[in-house]
């Protein structure tokens, strides 16, 4: 390669380079050849008119179907050329809610929010309550998963019917294989490959009844335990209507990631991840063949994107395990945030400019370049070649130009192009990292996909985004590029049809948002890089957001969660150790913080699941675990008291209350709290 091409490439390079830090990102399907050379520009794509990267904030309004199996591969296969997005995206969120993927059994969801519709928000918020009938037998009240949004159940490692408790301990936790002490030396306890079903029907005495030999996050509805499996990658319905002696009644096998699901009304909404690529095979079959997809079948958004995965929704009756609908649509991978609502399943994927349309929209925009240079790099942004390629030919073309320049003018071009690059992608921050929501509508089981939107920025979980009054809020992060700083947005959009209606800007500068709570018509958000910004957010007239106060403190927290319409709680860490505090909230336009709780511990499960978390309103607790500690937490008066301290052998995991009895889940352990005094009543050990 001549000298001057060489010169040339490093210098895009050098400048690209300088801004993002880590160069000039290539295709992983580039052969890495320095050999490789474009196709003939005869049968190049025609570049597009405007170059300018906005346009990829357009309005994607227009989903259709591929209609043939050649066309969805000739998109992937476009894609998978295109590949080549700037990669400007901060290190996603360690101790963020969402991180539980399912595949390794979390559910892939996180942060938390009340009520869809603005009702009881503190009744949301919350565990939901199970209400007993007019037996004597049954209990008055039971504390169950604690999810985003009521009526919507998600998959989790401790589930109950109100008379019996479904325990998979191997799936719960930060630690699956609790270390314990023998003798001498410290050893892992071998994890337990099945499901526990606990009979409570003496509650200050459970006892083990039977065993499912599958073990992973569970849904349980009716007389149905659905046990997502992670031994042998599937998922099972089992029949409980005789919990001492449960039947495998279906099975459906998983061949793809699992995203997450829900439950409501007896159904099943199972959202699954299929990677893509030259050599996928058509149909796509993500719960077997028996279910299989037609690639002419799958949904494409109104752009291009790099074309990563397929996104499969399932609606599948929980009782016999049939797949009733489906729906498919084209994204990217990894990063899929999924959030569902009454009539809503709403899901994301991440998208940005590739370095060669940021490169290419640069040179046409800016006025150091002549014209044929213009005209010449943006023909090759419209080859038919990989990234890599466009940015070797794009060198060559400005190494061309460059030849006929003097050593002094050369010089000075470098430092201007250097300096105007930077300023460029700062001014076009926001087309760097967009996220994409696609509508899918939800009606007796049926699935139907609507429209799609685009929004600048990335969520946190599945709780920056919440159903309200006919719109969808989403609060996302905008990260650092280059001198840009990071920048957090809530955008409202119509609920339907996915179009922007508005927006809250300027809230923390230069930090990330950590937790994200809507609450009827307020939301509450957190970001952090030293200190803990704790914005309030005001939805009186719900397309018109305005900001109405923020409060500093030292920390962050990441799990949000109302205690009443004047408090909130934040659970998170100060100094690497876990702590909660209360906000008080009377006055939203100037936030107070009030009483603290700070652990010597490094470690929550809420740090992985917003399910660790559980609330007792009628005792005025919530239970905060820690590594191997559980701590049981009086809110009441304002004030934070610690009135029991639980230790285990394991890291605690889960909390579960039925009447006046607290269950505290750690490793094999079911410890036993009577909450009238926190008097310790026994220890069951599934594991013997």
């Amino acid at each position: 390669m001549p000298e001057r091409t060489v010169w040339a490439i490093a210098l895009l390079t050098l400048i690209v380079g300088a801004v993002l830090g880590a160069g000039l990102a290539t295709s992983v399907f580039d052969d890495g050849s320095d050999e490789q050379t474009p196709n003939d520009p005869t049968v190049a794509t025609p570049p597009p008119d405007d170059l300018d990267p906005s346009l990829m904030l357009a309005e994607q309004s227009t989903v259709e179907q591929f209609g043939t199996t050649e066309a969805f591969k000739e998109y992937v296969r476009a894609g998978q050329q295109q590949d080549g997005r700037i990669r400007v995206r901060e290190g996603r969120l360690q101790g963020g809610v969402e991180n539980e993927a399912m595949e390794d059994g979390g559910n892939g969801d996180g942060a938390r929010r009340g009520g869809d519709d603005g009702g009881d928000a503190m009744e949301s918020a919350d565990s939901a309550e199970f209400t007993g009938g007019s037996g004597s037998e049954e209990p008055e009240r039971v504390g169950e998963t604690n999810v985003q949004v009521e009526g919507f159940d998600e998959p989790d490692v401790v589930k109950t019917d109100g008379a019996n408790f479904y325990y998979s301990p191997v799936a719960g936790g930060h630690h699956p294989r609790p270390v314990i002490e023998d003798d001498d030396h410290r050893r892992s306890e071998e994890p337990d490959p099945s499901t526990h079903v606990i009979d409570l029907s003496e509650p200050a005495d459970p006892a083990a009844i039977a065993n499912v030999d599958a073990s992973g996050r569970m849904l349980q509805t009716g007389d149905t335990l659905v046990v997502f499996e992670q031994r042998e990658s599937r998922i099972v319905g089992y029949d409980v209507s005789d919990p001492a002696n449960p039947v495998e009644s279906w099975s459906q096998p998983l061949e793809d990631r699992l995203v997450t699901a829900r439950e409501s009304g007896g159904q099943l909404y199972v959202v699954t991840e299929t990677p893509v690529g030259y050599e996928t095979g058509c149909p796509i079959e993500p719960l077997g063949e028996d279910n299989a997809v037609n690639c002419g079948d799958v949904y494409r958004p109104g752009v291009q994107t790099s074309a990563e995965a397929t996104y499969t929704a399932f609606s599948i009756d929980a009782a016999s395990g049939a797949v009733e609908d489906s729906v498919s649509f084209v994204g990217t991978g990894g990063d899929t945030v999924v959030y569902m609502a009454e009539g809503s399943l709403y899901l994301t994927y991440t998208t940005g400019l590739s370095e060669a349309d940021l490169l290419a929209s640069w040179v046409t925009d800016t006025d150091a370049f002549p014209q044929h240079v213009k005209d010449r790099v943006a023909e090759i942004n419209g080859y038919d070649i990989s990234e890599r390629s466009k940015q070797r030919e794009m060198g060559m073309a400005i190494e061309q130009w460059l030849q006929s320049l003097s050593e002094e003018e050369r010089e000075k071009i470098e430092r201007d192009l250097r300096g105007g690059f930077e300023e460029y992608r700062a001014d076009h921050q926001k087309e760097l990292v967009q996220t994409s929501v696609v509508h899918v509508a939800v009606e007796d089981g049926d699935l139907r996909v609507g429209e799609t939107g685009t929004v600048p920025g990335e969520p946190l979980n599945q709780f920056a985004l919440d159903k309200y009054e006919g719109t969808l809020r989403i609060a996302t992060t905008i990260p650092r590029a280059g001198d840009a700083e990071s920048t957090n947005q809530l955008h409202v959009l119509d609920s339907e049809t996915l179009t922007q209606e508005d927006k809250v800007t300027g809230m923390g500068k230069d930090q990330r948002i950590y937790s994200v709570r809507y609450v009827g018509d307020t939301a509450y958000l957190v970001t952090f890089r030293q200190v803990d910004p704790f914005y309030v957010v005001d939805f009186e007239e719900p397309r018109d957001p305005e900001l109405l106060g923020k409060l500093k403190l030292p920390g962050f927290s990441n799990y949000l969660h109302p205690v009443d319409n004047q408090t909130v709680l934040g659970i998170g860490k100060e100094d690497r150790e876990v702590k909660a505090a209360l906000f008080d909230v009377s006055d939203p336009t100037t936030p107070e913080v009030g009483d603290d709780l700070k652990l010597d511990k490094h470690f929550s499960a809420i740090d992985e699941s917003h399910h660790a978390f559980m609330m007792d309103r009628e005792h005025g607790v919530f239970f905060l675990p820690a590594e191997n500690t559980g701590l049981v937490v009086d809110y009441t008066g304002g004030e934070l008291e610690v009135v029991k301290e639980v230790r285990a052998d394991a890291p605690v995991s889960r909390a579960r209350y039925v009447d006046d009895y607290l269950y505290v889940f750690a490793g094999n352990e079911i410890i036993v709290l009577d909450q009238t005094d926190w008097t310790r009543e026994t220890t069951l050990n599934v594991g013997e």
